[in-house]
């Protein structure tokens, strides 16, 4: 089974860049909520968790791309039998790329179902608004398609499907954006000209390989695109010591080769860092991305950090 996965992690690297992308991360393991809300509480001995984070792309670079985000989520914990479970939760981010920027407002929902001894089928929902904003202050006003524009548009409804499959080893992902939501357009008017906004599926994969005790290894995949275009593909590689220290590294297609540090300061909290060099034509000009995440929860790479866990169902998060 192991040497049938990693043939499947490599055909997936091979597949080139050629798609309308939505908000990437590069530390996707760790904000893995703000790509599937099937991730959402995972964890029956994390009551609750609260991330948040940052991006900025191409430092140096005048009004480069940043990103950022916050989520939390709360765990309603059955009394008895631990064979399913409900979590519900909000997740906000805020992507801008030049004078173009938009909002995600969402309310989440997940549930979580045991289909078997230590493995968990969960599903999951977004359900929120889309801000789109456009500052027009560096653009030709002349242009008609910026002189008819609106600087601010709200859409709804903006709905995410998701669902993931997790095991201790193992974990398989699946979900849709711009489903609901397909044009720049809503209550305010419309941003630019009237061009459509595509389906987009996000698809992550991931194992754990137990190294020893102290050591275990995690490669993951993550793939995203609008339905019409080939994919773009990310790789993390990250070794976790101790439940207390990682480091790893990561790829994304032709575009970024990246390192990665995360770390456990107490208990409940987490940091974790990313460096991207470009390695395209923009290494000439701008070859720096940096991101930091936070995290406060009881987990540090998908486990609990108590050794001894009030509920063994914990074994089945990742």
């Amino acid at each position: 089974m192991r040497k049938n996965y990693i043939c499947f992690i490599f055909c997936l690297l091979i597949i080139k860049l050629h798609s309308q992308q939505t908000t990437q991360y590069t530390q996707f393991i760790f904000n893995k909520i703000g790509y599937n809300p099937a991730s959402s509480g995972l964890s029956l001995n994390s009551k609750y968790e609260l991330i948040f984070g940052a991006r900025s792309q191409w430092l140096g670079f005048s009004n480069n791309p940043t990103s950022g985000f916050i989520s939390y989520n709360y765990n309603f914990i059955p009394q008895h039998g631990y064979t399913k479970w409900h979590n519900i939760g909000m997740y906000i981010d805020h992507d801008q790329a030049g004078d173009l920027s938009q909002d995600n407002l969402w309310l989440s929902y997940a549930f979580h179902l045991l289909v078997s001894k230590k493995t968990i089928m969960s599903f999951g929902v977004f359900g929120g608004i889309k801000h789109f904003n456009l500052s027009t202050s560096n653009l030709d006003k002349s242009d008609p398609a910026i002189a008819k524009s609106s600087s601010s548009v709200w859409a709804y409804p903006n709905i995410v499907p998701g669902i993931r499959v997790t095991n201790k080893k193992m974990f398989i992902d699946l979900c849709f954006q711009n489903v609901t939501i397909n044009r720049k357009s809503g209550f305010g008017g419309q941003i630019g000209s009237p061009s459509k906004l595509f389906p987009h599926y996000t698809l992550n994969t991931g194992y754990k390989f137990k190294i020893n005790d102290l050591d275990n290894l995690v490669a993951a995949v993550n793939l995203h695109s609008s339905l019409f275009s080939l994919p773009s593909v990310e790789i993390n590689i990250i070794n976790y010591y101790n439940k207390r220290f990682a480091l790893g590294a990561s790829l994304r297609s032709k575009n970024f080769i990246s390192a990665i540090l995360q770390f456990r300061l107490q208990h409940n909290l987490s940091v974790g860092f990313a460096y991207d060099l470009s390695i395209n034509k923009t290494r000439q000009i701008a070859p720096s991305t940096a991101e930091i995440m936070i995290s406060l929860s009881p987990l540090f790479g998908g486990e609990i950090v108590d050794r001894k866990a009030k509920l063994n169902v914990t074994e089945c998060t990742f």
